[in-house]
């Protein structure tokens, strides 16, 4: 269960923390962001994709190394050598392993996590099924006449022939596209004669927008994230905002095409009455959600060329922002003990400490053969992927001793422990448990140069006695 240990469960939070703050930040802007909705509509897709991707594969976009982007988590020693995050060993009235206690917390979560994913996913794959049955079941192809009306607006638009048909529905029923690659326009019957023929023209204008934008794939990708990050509120809010966002730019579009600010307002406000609201996952469709403010800029459109420059500026800043706000939640002190605590960065900077540290080439003397490289060489550094807590020794417990241990150690090419020596202790009755654990340890190699190399390093291990909860 290497997914379910100490390491990866706090790089998912510490990831989880960086993308919640992109996403808040990006949600102000797209908030106050002016101009067009497909700028706000970009915005919004990078801060879900923020969500997808871990801030480490962001490092050489930032010309960074990837282990600058890990919280902090790798500090200097003093010793020619990085630490790893340090290793705490709690002495609380533990009568088991601390494995035993540490391991059903994130195998929970785990769980709940992928059984949320499991039933978002299913849910809005059996409705979309469901939908495209229906659709399937109870369509009828447009007429003659209808269709190739729908192929002179389609060639209007720069779509290739045969791209986009069209089908009846039953009265009241669903307006939208369906499709990716070879799109269908579902329109209820009886609408098209509701609506005057400029009016039609502009509801059909609408939804080839979203077929010339590729926002079913949009949806797609949206469904997906929000069934991974399903207990997350800002990915909730993203989706919806984007959805908003992506009915507003198709209007734009139509706006620039017609510049018939009331025709379109008209057929809008007509089939939203007359039409039922479309809401399945990787389907655009009529939506009323946020219909008055819709209208309301759709009469206040003014048509205005959108500036190359302006356009290239805006997405230029807000993909510089995706690093920049990456680099500074990727840098700050994580929560859930992703960084070092107070307790750890007393202990590195304790005078006591300081004086039993062995000298900076002590640590360099480890070798387990061959040439061994500090972390600051590598191009990727080892992923701790077992790591056997030491046990507290039960006489010291009783005595109340504290300690902290710090090994220096070499990984060989395949991640393995080799040399092992205890570089610096604040309390020697606590080496021999420390050494034998950390021999257990293994790691994912160390890379430079396109293959694994021998890597030193050195790891912290705290010692401390927690103080009972009052009331206990």
């Amino acid at each position: 269960m290497i997914l379910l240990s100490d390491f990866w469960w706090r790089q998912a939070a510490l990831h989880l923390w960086q993308a919640t703050l992109f996403g808040l930040a990006i949600a102000f802007v797209m908030v106050l962001l002016p101009g067009p909705a497909r700028l706000r509509q970009f915005a919004g897709c990078l801060a879900l994709l923020r969500f997808l991707v871990p801030a480490g594969l962001l490092a050489p976009l930032l010309g960074l190394p990837p282990w600058a982007l890990t919280g902090g988590l790798w500090r200097s020693t003093g010793l020619g050598t990085l630490w790893m995050p340090a290793f705490v060993v709690s002495g609380n009235a533990l009568k088991t392993s601390p494995a035993a206690l540490n391991v059903p917390l994130p195998a929970i979560l785990a769980v709940v996590w992928g059984g949320g994913t499991i039933l978002c996913f299913g849910f809005g794959m059996i409705r979309l099924v469901r939908g495209l049955r229906g659709v399937r079941r109870q369509g009828i192809p447009f007429s003659t006449g209808d269709q190739e009306r729908l192929d002179t607006l389609a060639a209007r638009l720069g779509l290739p022939p045969g791209r986009v048909s069209g089908c009846y529905v039953p009265p009241s029923g669903w307006l939208g596209v369906i499709g990716i690659f070879r799109s269908r326009i579902v329109v209820p019957e009886g609408l098209c004669a509701a609506l005057d023929e400029k009016e039609v023209e502009s509801v059909l204008l609408h939804e080839l927008v979203h077929v010339k934008r590729h926002d079913n794939l949009l949806r797609l990708f949206q469904a997906g994230v929000v069934a991974l990050f399903w207990f997350h509120p800002v990915v909730w809010w993203l989706d919806r905002r984007l959805r908003w966002e992506s009915e507003s730019a198709c209007d734009e579009a139509v706006l620039r095409l017609t510049g018939a600010n009331r025709v379109y307002a008209m057929g809008l406000f007509k089939a939203v009455r007359y039409a039922l609201e479309l809401d399945l996952p990787g389907v655009s469709g009529m939506s009323r959600t946020g219909l008055q403010s819709r209208l309301r800029a759709v009469l206040n459109h003014q048509d205005r060329k959108d500036s190359p420059v302006k356009l290239a500026l805006t997405v230029s800043t807000l993909v510089a922002f995706f690093g920049l706000a990456t680099l500074v939640a990727s840098t700050s002190a994580a929560p859930g003990g992703t960084g070092a605590s107070a307790d750890q960065k007393q202990a590195a900077e304790d005078p006591g400490v300081a004086a039993k540290t062995a000298p900076a080439d002590s640590a360099a003397a480890i070798s387990s053969g061959g040439k061994v490289l500090d972390i600051s060489e590598l191009d990727q550094i080892p992923v701790a992927r077992l790591r056997v807590p030491p046990i507290y020794p039960a006489e010291l417990k009783k005595t109340g001793a504290q300690a902290t241990v710090v090994v220096g150690l070499v990984l060989d090419e395949k991640g393995t422990v080799g040399e092992l020596k205890v570089v610096t202790s604040t309390d020697q009755r606590f080496d021999q448990v420390t050494v034998d654990a950390v021999r257990q340890w293994t790691f994912s190699p160390g890379w430079k140069g396109g293959r694994p190399v021998n890597v030193r390093m050195s790891v912290p291990i705290v010692f401390r006695l927690d103080e009972p909860k009052p009331g206990k």
